[in-house]
């Protein structure tokens, strides 16, 4: 181990130590009521299937007000009228709040050009999905297609890896470098949520090799950063989103029935899942001019995270429109991809508990999605 890394691991374990400390004591070392904030950022609160009740974390957050400072130093937004104020400013980006191996996020000052934004529709938006639209469903049909009926995983069978695939599409890997892009992209899962929550060493110098090696691979294009954006982010969130609308459809056979008769149902499914279920419920980011939200003044360089706490209606990937622009091919990927395992299995049902991994506050991301597929008996 260099000294390099072991300095990076003591950082890392530092920031989680903080983040425990202040979410058990209200004040240092003062037992009490805790930093709800710290709470959610440590990543280990949650109920079973990684949903927040009414009297969770999330509720322990927006009780405190719209916008508060939180003991970790960031300011909290919750609030709807203050979550408006905020939403498409070019003052804020998104930025680590805990010390990354390996950068993958445009530089802030980056964030605030339409430049980015360009270049990540003309890989991954509306246009660039429906060009690729017949090649999406090829892809989706031959995914469900190496699936027999039984037991499965859906993450690690299904989602995983029509994920890579559909993104070596959408990015231009050669084809002998699919089998590399999907380990890089596999390596990367963590990234977004270790932008506020410390991983562990191991999963940090991972996520970095895989950083590199997706860097390496986009060297030398002329939209290498939305490239690497999209093969970190886009993806975690595309696997993300056909696997919580996979997670919902567990639970009602007559939507997956229709899905047979009526594949368009896809979308309405994909839009319910992103309304109760943004994809991130937290948006770490930085203040790179001085802005006002619910009456506080934020400063030029101060940190501001941006939590939706609530369901039904929550806001997509905002304020920065940079995470806005991934969710065209993440919605066009869940499309395709259930009509496609439905029109191969007359029957969805679950087959054991989802399982979501800690560390993950903004994701809340699915690991495990066992379910079994099968066809509808005739005796």
């Amino acid at each position: 181990m260099t000294a390099a890394t072991h300095a990076l691991g003591r950082e890392l374990q530092l920031v989680h130590a903080a983040q425990w400390l202040y979410a058990i004591n209200g004040e240092p070392f003062v037992p009490g009521e805790g930093d709800p904030y710290a709470r959610l950022v440590r990543g280990f609160d949650s109920d079973e299937d990684g949903t927040d009740g009414a009297g969770g974390i999330l509720a322990s957050v927006a009780e405190r007000g719209p916008v508060w400072r939180s003991r970790l130093d960031t300011w909290v937004v919750t609030g709807p009228a203050a979550l408006r104020e905020l939403s498409g400013s070019r003052e804020l980006a998104v930025s680590a709040a805990v010390p990354q191996a390996e950068a993958w996020l445009p530089d802030p000052a980056r964030q605030r050009t339409t430049a980015l934004v360009r270049d990540l529709a003309r890989r991954g938006g509306t246009r660039a999905v429906r060009e690729h639209a017949g090649t999406l469903r090829e892809q989706a049909t031959r995914a469900a297609a190496l699936l027999g009926p039984g037991p499965v995983d859906l993450m690690a069978d299904f989602a995983g890896p029509l994920t890579a695939a559909v993104y070596a599409v959408l990015l231009d890997v050669p084809q002998e470098r699919h089998a590399a892009f999907a380990a890089a992209v596999a390596a990367t899962a963590p990234a977004v949520d270790a932008l506020l929550c410390p991983q562990t060493l191991e999963v940090t110098r991972r996520l970095a090799a895989g950083v590199r090696e997706l860097r390496e691979l986009f060297a030398g294009r002329d939209r290498a950063e939305a490239d690497l954006l999209l093969a970190v982010a886009g993806a975690r969130a595309a696997a993300d989103l056909l696997g919580n609308a996979l997670h919902t459809l567990l639970g009602r056979p007559r939507e997956w029935a229709q899905l047979r008769s009526d594949p368009g149902h896809a979308a309405r499914v994909v839009e319910e899942v992103l309304r109760d279920r943004p994809l991130w419920r937290a948006h770490p980011l930085v203040a790179l001019a001085p802005a006002e939200a619910a009456g506080a003044r934020i400063e030029t360089g101060d940190t501001v995270t941006v939590v939706t706490t609530g369901t039904g209606g929550g806001p997509a990937p905002l304020p920065v429109r940079a995470c806005a622009a991934l969710l065209p091919a993440a919605r066009a990927q869940a499309e395709h991809a259930l009509p496609a395992l439905a029109a191969r299995f007359e029957l969805l049902r679950p087959d054991g508990a989802p399982v979501r991994l800690r560390r993950a506050p903004l994701t809340r991301r699915l690991v495990r999605l066992p379910a079994r597929l099968g066809e509808e008996e005739t005796r």
